[in-house]
């Protein structure tokens, strides 16, 4: 194997990606939903949690935005290079994260920074892997993605573990450390790269909104009279995501509130992380034999399960058993969105169309962490489970109508 790594650039550079992959859902771990019971074992009310994080998520739209500009507008200064400043300030963040006095302003604002950098990120390391192939390279995005959720499992349970017996600081310090090895691989990648010369000069950008007519309100307002049932669909997205945010993004309050600790917590997050991996591998065959509207189906109707299962729980052996329906929630819901777009619309929409699905997330995103943290604090754990699996279970009801409307339009 060390042969083959030296020898074949094609394994070469894919071995380093899925290393990469695997390093940022690491970081995401610890900065994000490992972040939440530090911050809650910091003495931060749930709303103040909710709230940080939303404004973190709205933060980071508006930096991912202006970081694409600057790589499409910068002659020398690509996808690579800012990957590798990401990374070194998420370094540096954590690290200060982990020297602080665990109460107070500047810990709530490293885990602010934190939870910003790691969500943009994102975009700009799936679009790392089209960058790799300018260089005639073949890259298998599925199996690194794959890898990504592994190790997120795996760290899940390590900070888990060591939160619950060493120390709180179990998730700056390994934040600290998958993030300086996270720069390290990208500036690896970064070497490789310019041993291999010149690759395309055509990036893939993430952040495009359409291969042709620019996104203003006018367009915007023809795009949703020309897709209305795909639009009613982005209802219910927001609706059935809300609980899936609420859940995760207050884990730690719901795993205590049955009995549970950081250890729980911990082990529940890994459970989530690797039960998704058959859906997100196999998903290719699943779409040979299903169509893509049935998997969007099954997926909003998962979603309710599992937010239904976890508002009745009361103990955390029915958390365990709520978090299997991940395998066919959020797990079959990213690839079969992406394909779903692609079907129903001509390849000069689709990518606004994914955009569209992308603002969608991000409105549930935001909601579910400001009006998840403030009805918790208000009304506690039970009340806001249910809420939360009326609204899942009412945008499962009208996300499937806009499928099947989609079905019979087309």
């Amino acid at each position: 194997m060390l042969e083959r790594f030296k020898d074949s650039k094609d394994f070469r550079m894919n071995v380093l990606y899925v290393v990469a992959q695997g390093l940022y859902w690491m970081m995401v771990c610890c900065a994000v939903s490992m972040g939440n019971a530090y911050l809650s074992n910091s003495g931060f009310k749930t709303f103040s949690i909710g709230f940080l994080f939303a404004i973190a998520y709205l933060f980071a739209a508006v930096v991912q935005q202006a970081l694409s500009i600057l790589t499409d507008t910068a002659t020398k200064f690509d996808v690579v290079d800012i990957l590798a400043i990401l990374g070194a300030i998420l370094s540096i963040d954590l690290l200060i994260a982990l020297l602080t006095d665990s109460k107070g302003f500047l810990i709530g604002f490293t885990f602010f920074i934190g939870a910003m950098v790691a969500t943009v990120i994102q975009p700009f390391l799936n679009a790392l892997n089209f960058h790799i192939e300018g260089y005639k390279v073949q890259m298998n995005y599925g199996v690194a993605r794959a890898s990504g959720s592994f190790f997120f499992f795996l760290m899940s349970l390590i900070v888990g573990l060591f939160m619950k017996t060493v120390s709180e600081k179990a998730a700056p310090f390994f934040g600290f450390l998958v993030s300086v090895a996270f720069t390290a691989v990208i500036i690896c990648i970064y070497r490789e790269l310019k041993n291999l010369g010149e690759g395309s000069s055509n990036d893939y950008d993430p952040f495009e909104a359409t291969t042709g007519e620019a996104l203003d309100i006018l367009n915007v307002r023809e795009f949703v009279e020309q897709y209305k049932m795909f639009f009613l669909f982005l209802i219910g997205v927001v609706c059935f995501f809300f609980g899936h945010i609420v859940i995760n993004n207050f884990f730690y309050k719901i795993a205590v509130s049955v009995g549970g600790d950081e250890g729980t917590n911990g082990a529940l997050i890994a459970l989530g992380a690797i039960v998704e991996l058959p859906a997100m591998i196999f998903f290719n065959k699943l779409k040979e034999k299903f169509d893509t509207r049935l998997l969007l189906g099954v997926s909003a109707v998962f979603f309710f399960i599992k937010i239904f299962i976890t508002a009745m729980a009361s103990s955390v052996g029915l958390l365990y058993f709520s978090m299997l329906f991940q395998s066919l929630g959020f797990a079959l819901f990213i690839p079969a969105s992406v394909h779903f777009v692609d079907e129903v619309m001509p390849k000069k929409d689709a990518v606004k169309g994914q955009a569209f699905v992308t603002i969608a997330t991000t409105i549930s995103s935001l909601l579910g962490s400001v009006l998840g943290g403030l009805f918790m604090e208000w009304f506690g754990c039970s009340a806001t489970l249910g809420f939360a699996a009326v609204v899942t279970f009412v945008g499962v009801i009208v996300a499937i109508i806009g499928l099947v409307r989609i079905n019979i339009q087309k």
